[in-house]
């Protein structure tokens, strides 16, 4: 495959990538050749064990240790972001990155990368 053209083909089940599912691989640093994932396989994990064509050690695969969110996790997620930004009793800008250990425009980002995969 030339480098202008964009692989369309997951390299665990050769199923069709979607835009999202090759921002979600590229995300979590499987952009290198040999490594794009379909939304099934990263659904069920399949992306942590290396695919067929990878040549490095399986002990230095970067994606094994990735925990897989289910949707009862991401649903948790997004409640307690929602909750600490804007809800009643919402952590002051003041205090935000203290205590939260992200700045509030970096916790919006994550609830909007989120809520795009509830």
């Amino acid at each position: 495959m030339s480098i202008d053209q964009v692989q369309d083909y997951c390299d665990w089940c050769m199923g069709p990538l979607s835009a999202e599912s090759r921002a979600r691989s590229r995300w979590l640093g499987l952009s290198t050749e040999h490594a794009w994932a379909c939304s099934t396989c990263l659904r069920t994990g399949d992306y942590r064990v290396p695919p067929d064509g990878w040549d490095g050690p399986v002990g230095e695969w970067l994606a094994a240790d990735q925990y897989v969110l289910g949707p009862d996790d991401v649903e948790a997620v997004v409640n307690a972001l929602r909750e600490i930004l804007d809800g009643p009793n919402a952590v002051p800008d003041a205090d935000f990155q203290l205590r939260i250990g992200v700045s509030r425009a970096d916790a919006r980002q994550t609830l909007r990368r989120f809520s795009g995969s509830a």
